[in-house]
């Protein structure tokens, strides 16, 4: 079993981070989405303003691939694939690792949980959000 607090970055921020527990049974820690807000210019002026959670543009694109999973294979593989983004912010993990964190076994309720979990941080639908940009 992989020591969890032994990979953790120096970076590794428990306050903004949300706990999961993944498919080795131990809690790991993802960063939670941030509240961004996004000026609307005309004509070289911000005429108005609105509020996105977001993970940072480059896994923005991943949690919406997520909506737009219609079976369980592309959802396993979306959400785990935003997973392990989300796990390599705070750990330093191989392919390999990331393999035995992210199984999905069908029917196994941990398998579903953690897969729950880590959508619900990432689409904002779960506890606080992070109090800084990017976990900083």
């Amino acid at each position: 079993m992989i020591d969890e607090s032994s990979k953790r970055k120096p970076n590794f921020d428990e306050r903004n981070a949300a706990p999961v527990v993944l498919a080795d049974g131990q809690t790991w820690f993802i960063p939670k989405p941030w509240l961004e807000v996004r000026p609307v210019f005309r004509g070289g002026r911000a005429v108005a303003a609105y509020r996105v959670l977001t993970c940072g543009p480059e896994l923005d694109g991943l949690v919406e691939a997520m909506a737009d999973c219609e079976d369980l294979d592309s959802q396993v593989t979306a959400v785990a694939s935003l997973a392990a983004h989300l796990l390599c912010w705070h750990y330093e993990l191989t392919d390999a690792e990331l393999d035995g964190l992210l199984a999905f076994r069908a029917a196994d309720e941990t398998s579903l949980s953690w897969l729950r979990q880590v959508f619900a941080v990432a689409t904002g639908r779960s506890g606080p959000k992070a109090c800084c940009a990017g976990g900083d």
